[in-house]
């Protein structure tokens, strides 16, 4: 947004909460760079902590520790389920957006040379189930296969916001202001008129005639909120992710999976849910892996045997909400209903299947109770195991909604244009905007959306 709008001819500064990093001090060490780069250290969950919420909190945001993965979603499914919330937007621009960006990126396939030996296993598996899979699109430029995608490149070699876009803007004039706390949209009269925070401790005011909120799907709700702004009473509402579980496979051969890109493949399994493969460093790992004590300590031990994997499904919007608490603090209610649990449950079946085909000798869904399939017979008795979302644990990194685009003044947040409703010149351009989910890695389309959403910014 802020290269967008430079390019249009604007002043642009740009208020961020988190500290600008430089990669070549990114460490390769998963406990020192959880509370530099991510949002509450990783550890941002729900109200009832049934689900962890993972965004990055830093400049560049969650394209500093994410996978790079690239995915253009079925927009004949998403914009027709948007079109049925009365939010209309138009497929050309974000065709053109998409395609602007892939180029600008470097977007192009997972190369396998780099990607952890997991991979093979999960797409052997994949052919012998009978599914189609193919390695993942990601916007990376001469990998190495280092494996710590999730914290940050010390390389350069992804193409993340922060070695991109966030240069190129400055070098349009636009200023990044980093480290701001308790940021504030100041207005009058349906008039946005800036932006105030406090920055080490002295206070930062930005006079502007248009602001942005481009804050995320937790962010952008909290702070409208914060900054009293609440059309209809509906900013917030409809918060929903694409989140799930992660299903391991624990396999004779070492595969070392934490060697090369973790996450690189996908299975076309159905339209109820994604199949991704994944890997990640030991504690990442180790955290969700299940088991208890021994059975934890002996399931750790077998971390070189492991190959893994996340199912993920796309939440009903009517479930989920952030708002402030009485001490202004930003919580989520989000809850999976029956209907998520019960295509999580197909998902873990299905990945279950995967690995079995692939060789493997026993199939761990990430599970708060200890829960192994040793064979395929035994997948039968699933929906007796997982019976409630707190048998499962549950993450996600793709949130969604909140501020929902809507023709409707009586029904959404922002307009067709990204405009408040009720304002003239506030904007909100991210992830919060979706009325419906777009049941694919979100980083594609928050930029496509937000390339779309400039020039309506810059009219």
């Amino acid at each position: 947004m802020a290269y967008e709008l430079a390019r249009r001819g604007h002043s642009v500064a740009v208020i961020e909460r988190g500290r600008r990093e430089d990669p070549q001090t990114f460490q390769h060490n998963e406990l020192e760079m959880f509370p530099r780069v991510y949002k509450q250290g990783g550890l941002q969950s729900s109200d009832d902590h049934d689900t962890i919420v993972i965004q990055g909190g830093t400049v560049g945001g969650s394209t500093v520790i994410n996978n790079a993965i690239w995915m253009r979603p079925d927009l004949g499914r998403v914009l027709g389920s948007w079109e049925q919330a009365d939010a209309h937007v138009d497929r050309a621009p974000l065709e053109a957006g998409y395609a602007e960006l892939e180029h600008a990126l470097g977007v192009g396939p997972v190369d396998p040379r780099v990607a952890n030996r997991g991979s093979e296993v999960f797409l052997r598996g994949c052919r012998e189930a009978g599914i189609d899979a193919h390695y993942l699109d990601n916007n990376r430029i001469g990998c190495i296969g280092c494996g710590w995608c999730n914290y940050g490149c010390r390389y350069d070699r992804k193409t993340s916001m922060l070695v991109t876009y966030v240069p190129w803007a400055e070098g349009r004039g636009v200023e990044f202001i980093d480290r701001c706390q308790g940021a504030r949209i100041t207005s009058a009269g349906g008039v946005a008129t800036g932006v105030e925070a406090v920055r080490d401790g002295q206070p930062v005011s930005i006079q502007a005639d248009r602001v942005v909120s481009c804050a995320g799907a937790v962010g952008s709700s909290a702070l409208l909120l914060a900054s009293g702004i609440n059309p209809g009473g509906r900013v917030g509402k409809g918060l929903h992710v694409l989140g799930g579980v992660f299903v391991t496979g624990e396999t004779e051969e070492i595969l070392d999976g934490f060697d090369g890109i973790g996450l690189t493949c996908v299975a076309e399994a159905g339209p109820d849910f994604v199949i991704e493969s994944y890997f990640a460093p030991p504690v990442a790992f180790s955290l969700r892996l299940g088991g208890w004590f021994h059975s934890h300590f002996d399931r750790a031990t077998r971390y070189r045997h492991f190959i893994d994997g996340g199912v993920m499904v796309g939440t009903d919007p009517s479930t989920g909400r952030v708002y402030l608490d009485r001490k202004g603090r930003t919580r989520i209610d989000l809850k999976f209903s029956d209907q998520d649990l019960g295509r999580l449950r197909r998902g873990i079946e299905t990945m279950a299947r995967i690995y079995f085909a692939a060789g493997a000798r026993k199939v761990l869904p990430s599970t708060f109770k200890q829960i192994e399939f040793a064979h395929p017979d035994e997948l039968g008795s699933i929906d007796q195991m997982i019976r409630q979302p707190d048998d499962l644990l549950l993450g996600s990194a793709h949130p969604q909604g909140g501020n929902h685009m809507c023709e409707d003044p009586s029904r959404g947040v922002v307009g067709l244009d990204f405009r408040v409703h009720g304002f003239r010149n506030l904007f909100v351009a991210d992830t919060s905007v979706w009325p419906r989910n777009i049941w694919a890695n979100c980083q594609a389309t928050a930029m496509a959306m937000s390339h779309h959403a400039a020039s309506f910014v810059a009219a």
